[in-house]
């Protein structure tokens, strides 16, 4: 009988606690979005080509690489608290890849 209200108990507390955060951090509160991922990349180039006054742009494809891939694996690994194997896959990328590339951008 005790061990049937103990396991009872314990599939109470199950169903009300929050889901299991396997390293990766939530925002709490979920707030509209004002601008998508991609309009903001468009409107940054937009203003990109206008700050060039003319000029011919020289190798945008790796600048604008560059420019998103070091801040969204530091991002990635900042919110997996500094788990490599979480960032990797809240990437969708292989762990050994997240270290090269971490490696190559000064960030390990």
């Amino acid at each position: 009988m005790r061990v049937t209200a103990t396991r009872s108990r314990r599939a109470n507390l199950a169903e009300r606690a929050p889901p299991l955060n396997l390293g990766v951090k939530e925002p709490a509160v979920s707030l509209p979005r004002q601008e998508t991922l991609e309009q903001s990349v468009v409107r940054s180039l937009d203003r990109y080509f206008s700050d060039l006054d003319g000029a011919r742009p020289h190798a945008l494809h790796e600048l604008v690489m560059q420019a998103v891939e070091r801040p969204l694996l530091k991002f990635a690994v900042d919110r997996c608290a500094g788990n490599q194997s979480a960032a990797a896959d809240l990437l969708g990328i292989n762990r050994n890849t997240l270290r090269r590339k971490l490696v190559d951008y000064g960030l390990l």
